[in-house]
């Protein structure tokens, strides 16, 4: 089998099914490009009970896998994360430099709103909070309510899921500045589950030269911003990056 230039990894967010991150799939598939899009360690589970005493290390490995498979069919790849995926997205750069030619991160969670979260003034908390409550509720955000009704996320997770996340945030943020592949950063301005300076923090501290990055913002959706009142602008921004990278 001929394998082609480019493949496209897509991983989705924290809590989530791949309903969030779905709809980039065809539209790239459309270019003729091979993808994979993994389903996290504790994810599309019956409940959120799944996600009980799984690492961040498990879901690396796991996009890890993924992108080994697309390999198979690409000889580089473009990977593209939302939320939680585009942690994992920015470790696949730090550490696959040779066969990641470039990341797209929407929404990568840094920088959490969560008080409790890494960066926040009650993060020093968080500890104590785990030990005393059993599980977090998540539940949809959406700036159309309407679209909420849609959510295949799960509602809650478990805190040591909670606390792993922000084990991976400390560490992703700590190797920002090991990532020098080129760059899409996409956030939205009313995101109120990923402070939008988050993508500030990653467009600043990565280690690609200024001409190779790009910061994208959007102004009305919310966090499921492929899913949300602005997904054919934010899927068609994927998209269009996709296709300039992989040159079709």
């Amino acid at each position: 089998m001929t394998k082609k230039p480019y493949g496209v990894l897509i991983v989705h967010g924290f809590t989530s099914s791949l309903d969030c991150v779905n709809g980039v799939e065809a539209p790239i598939q459309a270019l003729g490009l091979p993808t994979r899009m993994p389903v996290l360690r504790g994810h599309g589970g019956e409940t959120p009970e799944a996600l009980r005493g799984v690492a961040w290390t498990d879901w690396v490995a796991d996009a890890e896998a993924a992108l080994q498979d697309l390999l198979t069919e690409a000889d580089k790849a473009i990977v593209f994360g939302h939320s939680l995926g585009g942690l994992v997205a920015l470790t696949l750069a730090a550490d696959h430099p040779d066969v990641v030619d470039s990341i797209i991160v929407a929404a990568g969670a840094i920088q959490l709103a969560n008080p409790l979260a890494p960066g926040r003034p009650l993060h020093f908390l968080a500890p104590l909070v785990t030990r005393l409550i059993d599980k977090v509720n998540m539940p949809p955000v959406y700036t159309d309510p309407a679209l909420a009704q849609y959510d295949t996320n799960y509602a809650w997770a478990p805190t040591d899921a909670v606390s792993t996340l922000f084990d991976l945030i400390k560490t992703v943020r700590r190797r920002l500045p090991e990532i020098h592949v080129p760059a899409l950063i996409m956030h939205s301005r009313k995101d109120t589950t990923v402070a939008p300076e988050a993508s500030e923090v990653i467009y600043n501290n990565i280690g690609t030269p200024p001409d190779q990055k790009r910061l994208v913002w959007f102004e009305v959706t919310e966090h499921e911003m492929f899913r949300d009142c602005e997904s054919d602008a934010t899927i068609q921004t994927v998209v269009d990056y996709v296709r300039e990278r992989a040159g079709v």
